[in-house]
């Protein structure tokens, strides 16, 4: 064998990295649509646009931007009321954010195992793990690998357990022809600087269900009622400030 660069050998690569993330003129030209609009902040058409782009990818009915992949996970569980004393069942291998969500809403997160195969949370371990207060599954898609989908629902729906897709790292990728984030109840993803798809910070929730975008819209946006949402049916909620600008948007 070769000597290694580190002990004196001939590196393999000696041109640098290349940069990320990647732009050119189309950037610039949406950037500079957004500077002129009168219109930076959240809830406007580059917004919009990319919301409906977005949840059309991956074959959602509903999609919203939000400020983070962290917060898309937090609104998610509380879109679900999911809160103090309830347990959700996260893998061991994932970023803190998993975790960190289901704290944030002072829930309780119960760590299991992973198929060493897919990197991905094992069913079996799953199972091995409900227990009367277990509320949500969330399964973690990374490295090009799906978790299994199709046990992982069919637990769920065996123990009436919530499904939260944690798609940070798997923008536009399919399970069995469908996309990721719209098996589960809701899907999030990440739009930070390192992923795939970036808008240097920021994140995404997907759903098929009309009552939890509407939940989810108030709850990332100040508790505000969103335009197609039934006034005789909706509930005022509390909410913060979630949302995503025209910047990131673009």
């Amino acid at each position: 064998m070769a000597q290694l660069a580190i002990a004196g050998g001939t590196p393999v690569w000696n041109a640098g990295w290349p940069t990320w993330p990647i732009y050119g003129d189309r950037e610039n030209e949406l950037l500079q649509q957004v500077l002129t609009s009168g219109k930076w902040a959240g809830d406007g058409p580059m917004e919009a646009q990319f919301q409906r782009g977005f949840a059309d990818l991956h074959g959602a009915k509903h999609g919203l931007a939000v400020n983070s992949g962290t917060m898309a996970l937090q609104l998610a569980l509380e879109a679900l009321d999911i809160g103090v004393g309830d347990e959700v069942i996260v893998p061991v291998n994932t970023w803190q954010a998993t975790a960190v969500a289901v704290l944030d809403v002072n829930a309780v997160p119960v760590l299991v195992d992973i198929e060493p195969e897919t990197y991905a949370i094992d069913p079996t371990a799953i199972e091995a793990a409900i227990t009367p207060r277990t509320r949500a599954i969330i399964p973690v898609h990374l490295y090009c690998n799906l978790a299994n989908l199709d046990r992982i629902m069919e637990i769920a729906r065996q123990h009436q357990l919530a499904v939260i897709e944690d798609c940070a790292h798997s923008h536009g990728s399919t399970w069995n022809g469908q996309g990721v984030g719209t098996l589960g109840d809701i899907g999030c993803f990440s739009l930070q600087a390192s992923k795939t798809l970036n808008a240097g910070e920021g994140g995404f929730v997907i759903t098929n269900d009309d009552q939890l975008h509407s939940r989810l819209y108030s709850l990332r946006n100040c508790g505000r009622m969103h335009k197609d949402a039934d006034p005789a049916t909706w509930t005022p909620i509390q909410g913060g400030n979630a949302r995503m600008t025209e910047w990131q948007a673009a």
